[in-house]
């Protein structure tokens, strides 16, 4: 009997075995902001004003958790980076076959591991995607001694020879599961269709406990170490390459997309390209200097970092721009002796604001040059993407201080299409209209 249940388990398997994927694939797929509309997280009752106020604390939380990440030089204590308070931008894929189910995922350009609460977990409070993988033929268990289980250093043997993992954050949460594979359905936005990719390596949870918040239930890790989506794709599925488009979030904008693999079009647009460096999962680069042309000039070059390569992080998980205190405390006043406008009292931790009654006072306010390494690294942060509404009349600058790591946040990455070249680990950085 037993025989004859495995034979009709494998003959269902292969019925649903995916089509081959050609190497030249795009996955063109749509990323849903926390506070957009279209997500499970959206909150009818914020105003514009709440939302940026809770991404101003969400920004803070992010900083505070990558400084002490790095500080402590061990992600094996505190690696997985996103939880549900700190998750920015999500994204809808499918898993298991016959019947694929449908999984919400943050997405974290700061961590390596796709992983999923599963049915049966003893998880913390509310999760919003669960995993029923008993349902999924194409569901396995990592054993102790297979590639996937040797090529993650998270992993370890139960006693019963399968690969468990198990994470730990500082303020006492943490998470089991079981290293596993299964077969990942992607959408494209671009072609209204599925592809279906097996074997795919992700952590199936089974439990966790939380000691700040609500589990949101799944995360997709697309850092520069493997297992990542963007690793365990390339070179078989895609190039080693992924890419983002965000839209203006703040007011529901539904046009940011996520572009794994590289597209042959050529995207025009002016192009900044710098390299990067890879420093526990993050990617960093090297900032040397801020400056409004023709008007001041603030220098990167002697500045501490924290950091063993490059001084700042991009960060698709970060809302706002955190920058070091002493060159933001040089940059704020800089800006109050060339713009005209009434200053009014900073909210919240931010450092400067301006009173604005029109749109030609709105005009006023300029943008800045970030000037990163390498011959193309000019970057010019437009005014929309450096100011930002905070109230009735009141637009702030949407950088925040520090005196540890510094991030370059998504706010000031929008209707911006910022590529990850890892085979020749450069970021560019490309003027795009989301939309």
């Amino acid at each position: 009997m037993a025989t004859i249940s495995t034979f009709f388990r494998l003959f269902l398997l292969i019925s649903f075995v995916p089509a081959l994927v050609p190497t030249s694939t795009v996955f063109d797929i749509e990323l849903v902001h926390r506070d957009s509309p279209k997500s499970p997280l959206y909150n009818s009752s914020m105003t514009p004003f709440d939302r940026l106020q809770a991404a101003t604390l969400r920004s803070v939380s992010r900083a505070s958790y990558l400084a002490q990440r790095i500080t402590m030089k061990t992600s094996n204590d505190i690696d997985v980076s996103v939880r549900y308070d700190d998750g920015e931008f999500l994204m809808e894929f499918n898993m298991g076959t016959p019947n694929p189910q449908h999984v919400w995922g943050i997405l974290d350009t700061g961590s390596e591991l796709n992983w999923v609460n599963c049915v049966g977990c003893q998880c913390f409070n509310k999760t919003i995607t669960l995993f029923n993988h008993s349902a999924s033929l194409s569901y396995e268990k990592l054993t102790c001694n297979s590639d996937g289980c040797k090529s993650f250093f998270q992993g370890h043997c139960d006693n019963d020879q399968m690969c468990e993992y198990h994470y730990s954050y500082v303020d006492g949460s943490y998470i089991d599961g079981m290293f596993s594979s299964d077969t990942f359905h992607f959408y494209s936005s671009a072609t209204k269709q599925f592809t279906s990719i097996p074997n795919m390596l992700f952590g199936c949870n089974f439990r966790s406990l939380d000691t700040v918040g609500v589990d949101f239930g799944s995360t997709i890790g697309l850092g520069p170490s493997p297992p990542s989506l963007i690793h365990q794709l390339a070179p078989k599925f895609t190039s080693k390459y992924f890419s983002y488009c965000l839209d203006s979030w703040l007011y529901g904008g539904l046009a940011s997309r996520l572009f794994l693999g590289r597209r042959n079009t050529t995207v025009a647009g002016k192009v900044t390209v710098t390299p990067f460096m890879t420093q526990d999962n993050f990617y960093a680069v090297q900032l040397n200097s801020i400056s409004l042309p023709g008007v001041f000039d603030i220098k990167y070059l002697t500045r501490r970092s924290k950091l063993r390569a490059g001084n700042i992080i991009f960060d698709s998980g970060t809302a706002m721009t955190v920058l070091d205190n002493q060159v933001l405390d040089e940059l704020v006043w800089e800006l109050k002796n060339y713009v005209t406008l009434p200053i009014v009292e900073p909210e919240r931790k931010f450092k400067l604001c301006f009173d604005v009654q029109s749109t030609e006072q709105e005009e006023e306010l300029p943008g800045l040059l970030f000037s990163f390494a390498g011959e193309l690294g000019n970057f010019t942060v437009s005014p929309k993407n450096l100011f930002t509404w905070f109230g009735p009349h009141v637009k702030c600058m949407a950088i925040l201080g520090t005196n540890d790591i510094q991030v370059f946040g998504n706010i000031m990455q929008k209707d911006v299409l910022v590529g990850h070249d890892l085979e020749k680990m450069e970021l560019t950085l490309t003027e795009k209209n989301c939309i």
